[in-house]
């Protein structure tokens, strides 16, 4: 009776290997997926975005940059990241015929200051100081959080200029201004604090291409709207107001930043070929021998968006909504697939009464206890000796503790992923 048992044993031992095996490659598989979800180099997106230009007709270097500050919100980078600086107030200008409004477009087709534009540095607050402090995080103690740009090494930086300049230098309310090596240590700075991962630097100004020449840092890319000697031109007057209100290279960056969403695979090589000499009427400059990736694969939303580590699921997930305007509460299970809106991925809410909340198994989990069930079947019918029911309880005991295992470490990756 003894050669039976040991036949069994051996059929059951390599059906254990077997799925030993199956659950390791699951495990591997989740962990490998986990892996390749946060492989991203940086794990946050800021933005600088600053005005350096005074008086009412420098109103495009204003339209400029909140026109900018509004694309980097709407591809997800929340003020609380957002570092905007206005060297003055179009909006409340006593030669604005249209109060508490700066426009982008003679159309008017948008309001680019609004309600909800949370300025950070204003009027005589922007300084040269201010700006390098900001960078360099050498601000005063007292300074509020809205103030700091809190980066670290894995924070990837749009630092965005706009103003009047000339060969090396950006000039700051026409009282002073900034170097391009002043600008160039304030980066060494960032790096050797390890303040960012990766820089995007655009400047809208004259002979702009100067202001990048002297960084030596590494991970920085620089975009200039025109070469040394060259103007940087408006775009059009806007004749109701009666001065021009936005420049080229910004007007057509912006078009180009329009048609991109959350989930856009354009890349920072499809961002410089933006303005060529037939719009701007200057030529485009660039650097790219700082940075360390190949800028045909980096996407334009690892500067311009914002990081979102969220795993969007296609399989039905119910939710409650509670009415607190009536006396009853109403459940009302969601249905559909996802789809995205402007920001947040989202999905269309249907009536369902019928419908009860259930609790959802992975496959691999089905997968494993069916396995489990048909060897534990087998070896209950076709036990026909005792001496192996010692054996059939220890190997069903070990089995259901490996499928629960893996299970529940497979479980903990998907609530760290989302």
């Amino acid at each position: 009776m003894a050669a039976p048992c040991a036949i069994w044993k051996r059929i059951l031992s390599l059906i254990v290997i077997v799925v030993l095996i199956s659950h390791l490659s699951l495990c591997t598989l989740h962990e490998e997926t986990a892996e390749t979800f946060f492989k991203r180099g940086h794990t946050n997106n800021w933005a600088v975005l600053v005005c350096t230009s005074r008086f009412w007709f420098n109103y495009r270097h204003v339209a400029n940059v909140l026109s900018m500050y509004h694309s980097v919100k709407r591809l997800g980078i929340p003020d609380s990241q957002i570092i905007l600086m206005l060297a003055d107030d179009m909006a409340c200008n006593p030669r604005n015929p249209r109060p508490a409004s700066v426009f982008n477009n003679a159309y008017q087709h948008i309001n680019v200051y609004g309600d909800n534009v949370e300025v950070d540095y204003r009027g005589y607050e922007v300084t040269v100081e201010s700006f390098i402090r900001v960078l360099t995080g050498r601000l005063p103690p007292s300074t509020p959080r809205s103030k700091r740009l809190m980066t670290d090494d894995r924070s990837n930086v749009l630092v965005y200029m706009t103003g009047h300049g000339g060969d090396g230098f950006l000039k700051f309310q026409d009282s002073e201004e900034i170097s391009s090596i002043e600008l160039a240590d304030a980066f060494g700075q960032m790096w050797q604090k390890r303040r960012y991962h990766e820089v995007l630097y655009i400047v809208d100004t004259c002979q702009a291409v100067s202001m990048f020449q002297q960084f030596y840092s590494p991970n920085i890319l620089g975009v200039g709207s025109s070469q040394v000697g060259e103007d940087s031109l408006s775009h059009h007057v806007d004749s109701a107001i009666g001065v021009y209100i936005i420049d080229r290279y910004t007007y057509y960056a912006l078009e180009f930043l329009e048609k991109i969403t959350t989930t856009s695979q354009k890349t920072m090589d499809d961002f410089f070929k933006v303005c060529p000499y037939n719009q701007c009427h200057s030529h485009t400059g660039y650097r790219t021998d700082l940075f360390q990736r190949d800028i045909s694969k980096v996407l334009v939303t690892d500067f311009f968006g914002s990081v979102r580590n969220v795993e969007v699921s296609t399989s039905r997930l119910p939710l409650s909504e509670v009415n607190h305007t009536r006396s009853k509460v109403e459940t009302k299970v969601s249905g559909g697939t996802y789809y995205y809106v402007d920001q947040f991925p989202s999905k269309p809410a249907e009536n369902s009464e019928d419908k009860k909340q259930r609790v959802q198994f992975s496959n691999q989990f089905i997968i494993a206890n069916t396995i489990f069930l048909a060897i534990a079947a087998v070896v209950l019918v076709s036990r026909r000796n005792i001496c192996c029911l010692y054996f059939d309880v220890q190997l069903s005991m070990s089995l259901l503790g490996n499928v629960l295992v893996c299970e529940g470490y497979a479980m903990g990756n998907a609530s760290f992923s989302s």
